[in-house]
């Protein structure tokens, strides 16, 4: 007979952000396993710990809120301070225990920072505002991270290949990363069964759809900077710091709202308001020249508005600013 196996996950995780102000989970979800390929799922209310996420997120956020408030638009900063617990029993016998607590702070869809611990980061990378009057024709166009997984994800969405075998990384962000290291020696289990449950556990709202009619996690998009050689950051040039699909234009190309920066030597400015971006996401990848910065992590989101959170660097291209914003919409 094969081994029980029961995961129980922990969540204690505060969010602050100027939309909907302060949020909390705090919940435990258990799989149990007596046969190989079902899981039994319950959920129960996660203990309290000992230190006061809320109280640690809130001095983060006022601190780098005052901080940023001269490059600050409305939609502000997102805080979010988490305790994961992971407990791993093998007929009776514990074979895993984690506890991870982490801090993430997010502009929009630009991670600025996500590690381990609730240490807040030394400083914010603005130094002033900018709008689209301070952007020149001529400026290098630059995608960040999360511009480069947005493009990346919907290539993949037009050609078939989203979802499919290796077209998925590791997420970075704590809630989501559920390693398996070890697991599947410890418990006997074959991988493929421990990833289900790994992605039941991992994703609390996958728990709102019937029992039984859970499909295969979202993998984030895996950017290509393993492929593109490496290169200097230009010495000034306009960021994208994110891109949102927002339909076709009258002449049947996608068009995109970005979030962006303007990047002049050690000087960066935090872009006011959105741009207008128009170009079909295979035809704006293959103007990527190469990666200008280390990987860092960044919120990936599926055609579908899933959130996920994966690993890019920052990419040049041969784009000019110029060349890809368009006239805003009235």
């Amino acid at each position: 007979m094969s081994p029980a196996v029961t995961i129980a996950r922990g969540h204690d995780i505060v969010r602050l952000d100027a939309d909907a102000g302060e949020t909390r989970t705090r919940l435990a979800m258990t799989a149990v396993s007596d046969e190989p390929g079902t899981w039994r799922l319950s959920s129960t209310g996660a203990a309290r710990t000992g230190e006061e996420p809320g109280r640690r997120a809130r001095a983060v956020h006022r601190a780098l809120r005052d901080r940023a408030a001269p490059a600050l638009g409305e939609d502000g900063l997102l805080v979010e301070t988490g305790r994961i617990t992971t407990d791993v029993m093998c007929d009776g016998s514990r074979v895993a225990l984690s506890t991870r607590t982490y801090l993430l702070v997010r502009d929009r869809d630009r991670v600025l920072h996500l590690k381990d611990g609730t240490g807040p980061p030394r400083s914010l990378p603005w130094t002033s505002a900018a709008g689209p009057g301070d952007i020149r024709p001529g400026d290098p166009v630059v995608l960040g991270p999360a511009a480069l997984l947005a493009l990346t994800a919907a290539a993949q969405e037009e050609d078939g290949t989203a979802g499919g075998p290796g077209s998925g990384c590791s997420s970075p962000y704590p809630p989501h990363d559920f390693p398996l290291r070890g697991l599947v020696t410890a418990t006997g289990r074959r991988q493929a069964d421990l990833c289900r449950a790994c992605e039941l556990l991992a994703e609390p709202d996958r728990w709102l759809v019937p029992h039984g009619t859970f499909g295969t996690g979202t993998r984030p998009p895996a950017a290509p900077g393993g492929r593109l050689p490496r290169t200097a950051f230009p010495g000034r040039a306009l960021v994208l710091d994110s891109l949102t699909s927002c339909g076709r234009s009258a002449d049947g190309r996608p068009e995109w709202l970005a979030a962006y920066c303007l990047v002049d030597g050690a000087e960066e400015a935090r872009g006011r308001g959105l741009l207008w971006v128009r170009g079909a996401p295979a035809a704006l990848l293959e103007e990527a020249g190469g990666a200008c910065s280390p990987a860092r992590p960044a919120l990936a989101r599926d055609p579908i508005g899933r959130e996920s959170y994966a690993q890019a660097p920052c990419m040049t291209t041969a784009l000019t600013a110029g060349r890809l914003i368009v006239p805003a919409h009235p």
